[in-house]
């Protein structure tokens, strides 16, 4: 069972860059680790004792609250529309434990895996990108549905690349083509806000590099090759990447300037009783003529459709993740938090896998996943051992 739970996790994360499906609905890989979290969650019921950490504590409130506020409108407007959303929540919630739990009890071997397979998919999509630019598309999206959605996986993915190697990466070729291959989904993709976020993640990783010569001395060769890559690729795309990096920079100041309608940010301007306990995320129409399209933040998402608990509890999520990071870790981790301003980046299963990871890997600090103190020595080895029987 073991082993069945580590294939469909590495097929999960390899296959997450494929979109089959129309947006808001699951895909081909949310089916597969859906099966990786039901056999963790068996595993899981031969511990003796499960883990309560105040991550997975406000996590696991977050997701009850919104639950209870999409029953609530449920209730009141008589419709089901409501309940697809708590469902996104909770499955994410469900495969982060799974993998909260794979990660504490395989340590080194889930970590590789992870890696793997995450580079695999940023490979995947870059393959599908250079495709569609040969073909002369403007803004290739890969096997997404649009070319944010694409842009917001490869950064989510270039930061668990870095966070797995502790922003000090190592020679691996895979992951050094992962993360060129991630570089080239957002640049391809021509996303201001992913661009503007993978800019953060650079500065974490000059900062994690810039005290060590050793380090310093790779972030000084990599930088160069992974330039390199980029430009050998617009190449062979007849400068199209460039030439969409050109026209969505001369738009910048008009998107700037109408952020505020075209994101939606208005509905909570114009309905702010709403933000007080939550107004769900289903029958926009109560909120004519701000109605069309869904709120383009994670942020402001929470606050409206979840009211200030929701929003807090989601404060919270992620200040526990990162409490005890070193502040490269902050740094690198505003990169999606930098694109979720203006994008809702909730339902993306790989955001949540960030998250999950920065706790995993620095709870006690800088990589405690390798050094534990005794007492989680100790508690490790009673979860192998139970795991085994």
């Amino acid at each position: 069972m073991n082993l069945i739970a580590a294939v469909l996790l590495f097929l999960g994360l390899s296959l997450a860059s494929f979109y089959v499906f129309p947006s808001g609905q699951p895909q081909p890989a949310d089916f597969v680790l859906l099966g990786f979290a039901i056999i963790m969650s068996i595993m899981a019921l031969g511990d003796e004792h499960l883990e309560l950490s105040p991550f997975v504590v406000s996590w696991g409130l977050m997701v009850l609250w919104v639950l209870f506020v999409s029953l609530a409108w449920t209730l009141v407007m008589e419709t089901t529309g409501f309940l697809i959303y708590p469902a996104f929540f909770f499955f994410n919630f469900l495969v982060g434990m799974a993998t909260l739990r794979f990660l504490r009890v395989y340590g080194s071997y889930a970590r590789s895996l992870i890696r793997i397979a995450v580079s695999i998919a940023l490979l995947v999509t870059a393959t599908e990108v250079m495709v569609q630019l040969a073909l002369g598309f403007n803004r290739a999206t890969g096997s997404f549905n649009n070319p944010n959605q694409m842009a917001y996986f490869s950064l989510c993915g270039i930061v668990v690349l870095m966070m797995l190697d502790d922003y000090r990466l190592q020679l691996r070729p895979l992951v050094l083509s992962g993360l060129a291959a991630g570089m080239v989904g957002i640049l391809s993709a021509s996303s201001l806000a992913a661009m503007g976020g993978g800019a953060l993640v650079v500065v974490g990783w000059a900062m994690a590099n810039a005290t060590r010569i050793k380090h310093f001395a790779r972030l000084v060769v990599a930088v160069p090759l992974f330039l390199i890559v980029v430009i050998v690729i617009n190449l062979r795309a007849d400068g199209q990447i460039f030439n969409n990096l050109q026209k969505r920079m001369d738009r910048a100041p008009d998107k700037v300037e109408g952020v505020y309608e075209q994101r939606k940010f208005d509905r909570l301007e114009h309905f702010p009783e709403y933000a007080i306990l939550g107004a769900g995320e289903g029958e926009r129409q109560r909120f004519v003529p701000y109605h069309r399209a869904e709120i383009h933040s994670s942020f402001i998402n929470m606050l409206f459709a979840y009211g200030i608990p929701g929003f807090g509890l989601f404060l919270l999520v992620i200040f526990t993740a990162l409490r005890r990071a070193p502040a490269y870790v902050w740094v690198g981790m505003a990169g999606p938090l930098f694109y979720s301003m203006t994008h809702n980046g909730l339902r993306s299963t790989l955001f949540w896998l960030v998250l999950v990871l920065c706790w995993h890997l620095y709870r006690w600090g800088r990589q405690p996943v390798f050094y534990p103190p005794p007492a989680a020595q100790d508690e490790l080895v009673h979860v192998e051992s139970s795991s085994r029987h």
